[in-house]
């Protein structure tokens, strides 16, 4: 049946490709928490910067300006980090579109042989072969972990406060979180080893 062949080429493609881009997620996911670190080391540092006063520290009368200079340096580092993890934000969303692409891909081409196919055969499933009602449903729960995921940590960065030293501190933690996806991809496609080795 050119249907069944169709959607289920399709559907092949679309798994291919979402194991490459979840690879292309944990790399680029993994090169960001360097970014991450150093932005909460200069949040520290500006912290403790700040809690300095002013009247404190003798030295300080010689170089009534330090404080300030030293504060807009570590502004002006902490600015660049953040400028990394936006570019780092470009490349996931990047992931993200592509496994839209192909779960919106293989919606269509299922759709448009859907009344061929028939609901017996896309929910027909053998012990090496998911159904094509399956395949569809784990590539729509990809697509919206991905999304919810790029979602969560443009947030993180859009509502970022340099000043907020408590914020930064709780940042490396929530930039973390994304290795369920890793964990999430690699369990759905257990089920497919055959389906993707077939030719």
């Amino acid at each position: 049946m050119q249907a069944e062949i169709l959607t289920k080429r399709q559907l092949k493609s679309a798994y291919v490709t979402v194991q490459k881009q979840t690879v292309r997620w944990k790399e680029i996911h993994g090169n960001s928490e360097q970014y991450v670190n150093s932005l909460c080391n200069l949040s520290e540092q500006l912290d403790s910067c700040e809690k300095v006063p002013d009247d404190l520290a003798t030295f300080l009368k010689d170089f009534p300006d330090l404080k300030i200079r030293l504060r807009a340096k570590l502004l002006e580092e902490m600015e660049k980090m953040v400028g990394k993890l936006r570019e780092t934000l470009c490349s996931l969303q990047e992931v993200s579109n592509s496994v839209s692409r192909q779960y919106a891909t293989s919606m269509h081409t299922y759709q448009t042989h859907a009344v061929e196919l028939g609901i017996p055969k896309v929910v027909e499933r053998s012990a090496t072969e998911p159904s094509m009602a399956d395949m569809l449903e784990w590539l729509g729960d990809i697509d919206r972990a991905v999304r919810e995921l790029y979602l969560q940590k443009q947030f993180l960065l859009d509502t970022l406060s340099y000043d907020d030293t408590r914020q930064i501190q709780s940042l490396l933690k929530k930039w973390t979180q994304g290795s369920e996806l890793d964990t999430m991809v690699m369990g759905i496609l257990t089920h497919l080893t055959f389906f993707l080795e077939d030719s």
